[in-house]
């Protein structure tokens, strides 16, 4: 029995017990670290996100594959929130008056340093132990207001009692809680989970709750090896030219070997298509690879084509000499190629299924490039060549003798 299976049979059968917050039953998974759904929520006001997570984990429970919503802002204990009343205000007293006191009275004043021997010792001033821990205390204490009296606290304070936090984190500056998820991948996927959230539930829950949200986590990993893996299909694709105008000698011929690239990713986007996989971040690597091997094929026909045009043989003469000569070589280092793959695609075990995508990218994009380029690849050349002789006719017309008076 796969674990997925297990923990799903596992939470169909276990009730919530009264006065359980939250139950999460989880497994190792590999990959990137992480769960796979990560909310982060920001605002200013703690109880909003609070209520905001609750809102949204709920609202997780109706989305289909979604289990085990985790936030990660816990109630803790009892508080006793308290604020200066209108008659504390009346005598001159201010919030910060009024916990220094507080603060004095159960943690104690600093009143002297005694020195003794090496050591240095505080002496404290505080409440009695008895006092400090029993909240009868509160309503026998008195607070000195500015004019020197003493009054009872209860008079120039209100008192409530809130449930307070276990901990309080902060992103960019605010405060913000972070909804985490597992995704069974059987019945959704992270993609459509996030779709869903962004166009259904997200939108009510900032117009009611006034937060903010963003997707982190693997999401946040994903967005920024998408913004490095652009840069680097600019500068992989430069060097891939530069090494063609190298060896080839011209500027022309290695734009007709690239155009193998984008035949080459519509194969591996159909063999997604075909096998019912999500394109992921191993399937870009793969079509990173992709990009550096589809050309071989196109590189062997254009050179056989420059060959037997140097040798005196007619375009169309040597566009199909070219392509039947080098049929065989091409079908079979591609037919290998896939072969080889094909049990990396179809293997069934757990370990194997993040590579899949990254195969299917290798398999599919050279098979259906290895098709195409035998087809448009000639095409190109022939139109490479009639450009080509278009502008030697342009540049080798004579210029217009003038007639004589």
């Amino acid at each position: 029995m796969r674990n997925e299976a297990f923990l799903a049979a596992w939470r169909q059968h276990v009730t919530m017990p009264a006065g359980l917050e939250s139950l999460a039953i989880s497994a190792r998974r590999s990959g990137p670290p992480g769960r796979d759904l990560n909310v982060r929520l920001t605002g200013d006001d703690a109880q909003a996100l609070k209520a905001a997570a609750l809102d949204l984990a709920q609202s997780l429970e109706g989305v289909p594959g979604v289990s085990d919503m985790v936030d990660d802002m816990p109630f803790g204990r009892e508080q006793l929130i308290y604020r200066v009343s209108a008659a504390g205000q009346a005598l001159g007293v201010t919030t910060q008056l009024l916990g220094t006191q507080l603060r004095a009275a159960f943690d104690g004043h600093l009143a002297q340093l005694v020195q003794v021997g090496q050591d240095e010792l505080e002496v404290r001033v505080l409440l009695p132990r008895g006092e400090r821990t029993r909240l009868d205390a509160l309503e026998q204490l008195r607070i000195r207001v500015p004019d020197g009296q003493f009054v009872p606290l209860d008079t120039v304070a209100d008192w409530e009692t809130r449930r307070g936090f276990e901990a309080l984190r902060h992103a960019d500056g605010r405060l913000a809680v972070e909804v985490t998820a597992d995704i069974n991948r059987a019945q959704n996927t992270p993609d459509r989970v996030r779709q869903t959230l962004e166009q259904d539930l997200l939108p009510p829950l900032v117009a009611r709750y006034g937060v903010t949200y963003s997707f982190e986590g693997r999401a946040a990993d994903q967005r920024e090896t998408l913004g490095d893996m652009g840069l680097g299909l600019v500068l992989g694709l430069g060097m891939i030219f530069l090494i063609l105008a190298a060896v080839f000698s011209s500027w022309g011929w290695p734009l007709v070997v690239m155009t193998s690239i984008p035949l080459g990713l519509v194969g591996a986007v159909v063999g997604h298509w075909l096998l019912h996989i999500d394109l992921t971040l191993l399937s870009l690597f793969g079509l990173f690879g992709l990009s550096g091997i589809v050309v071989n094929n196109a590189i062997i026909l254009v050179s056989m084509y420059q060959d037997l045009r140097q040798e005196g043989m007619a375009v169309d003469e040597a566009l199909v000499e070219a392509a039947c000569s080098r049929l065989r070589a091409m079908l079979l280092t591609s037919a290998t190629t896939v072969v080889g793959l094909g049990p990396l695609i179809f293997e069934t075990s757990l370990q194997a299924q993040f590579l899949i995508p990254m195969a299917v990218s290798l398999a599919f994009g050279i098979g259906f490039a290895t098709i195409l380029v035998l087809l448009f690849t000639p095409a190109l050349l022939s139109a490479h060549e009639s450009f080509h002789a278009r502008l030697s006719r342009w540049f080798a017309r004579p210029a217009a003798v003038p007639e004589s008076a």
